[in-house]
């Protein structure tokens, strides 16, 4: 019995001995450097949008962690998008752009597209943005005129590149039109929120800063949100001009 005893003793001491030191070496394994993938935001709506137009929406892609995020690739659901990314290796702390690019040739309708980003966090190997669209339809109360803006060098006294567009409200009641994004690296725009009365126009002026060296960057586009009776979005195809 005292053998029994002692031997019960002894494999009690082994297996606390061996639940330590698997404490240890997993505490060591998850306090080893590891990279976090994180989004800006895992989708965006453009809101009503003309057909056979070419819009956009960057989304960022931050690594949280404490080593190197290195994206594998970036699939989209639909050869009708592309989405480049700035770069495939981030440090911590840092972020880079992923540009949607959105063609919606021959589509009419409501549209959900989706964006997988696969990478080597352990812990959250692809993950998915969205976007949402209304291809080809106005909206019943709100709408851009002209609804796409094309900009050239040619006409102008000064040179300089600037497109004007209203919007309408058709609404009974007080509508808020805010800008939510344009490429500012290319284009200024004179005012970024405005209340519209009903049955009047808001103006607003577009200019383009410089002539785009790249033929990636000629298509691109503005987002506004309108907010009254109802809230919705509107997008505006820009066609930039390019130095030749």
């Amino acid at each position: 019995m005292r053998f029994l005893n002692n031997l019960s003793i002894a494999a009690s001491t082994i297996l606390m001995s061996l639940t330590i030191a698997s404490s240890s070496i997993f505490a060591q394994v998850s306090k080893s450097p590891q990279p976090r993938i994180e989004v800006s935001s895992d989708y965006f709506y453009f809101g009503y949008m003309p057909i056979n137009a070419i819009v956009q929406h960057v989304y960022w892609v931050r690594n949280t962690g404490n080593d190197t995020l290195r994206i594998v690739t970036v699939k989209p659901g639909c050869g009708c998008t592309t989405a480049p990314i700035s770069k495939d290796a981030i440090a911590p702390g840092d972020s880079a752009n992923l540009k949607v690019i959105f063609d919606s040739k021959n589509m009419t309708g409501k549209m959900v597209k989706d964006i997988d980003i696969f990478s080597n966090d352990p812990n959250k190997q692809s993950i998915a943005v969205k976007f949402f669209a209304v291809v080809n339809r106005e909206h019943d109360f709100v709408r851009a005129e002209p609804n796409v803006l094309r900009f050239s060098k040619f006409g102008s006294k000064d040179g300089k590149m600037i497109k004007t567009f209203e919007v309408l409200n058709n609404f009974s009641t007080d509508i808020e039109v805010n800008l939510i994004e344009l490429p500012a690296a290319n284009f200024k725009i004179d005012k970024k929120n405005v209340k519209v009365r009903p049955g009047e126009k808001a103006q607003f002026t577009i200019e383009q800063l410089q002539s785009v060296t790249d033929e990636a960057d000629v298509l691109t586009s503005v987002t506004f949100e309108f907010v009254g009776d109802e809230t919705d979005r509107i997008t505006i195809p820009l066609v930039a001009h390019l130095q030749q």
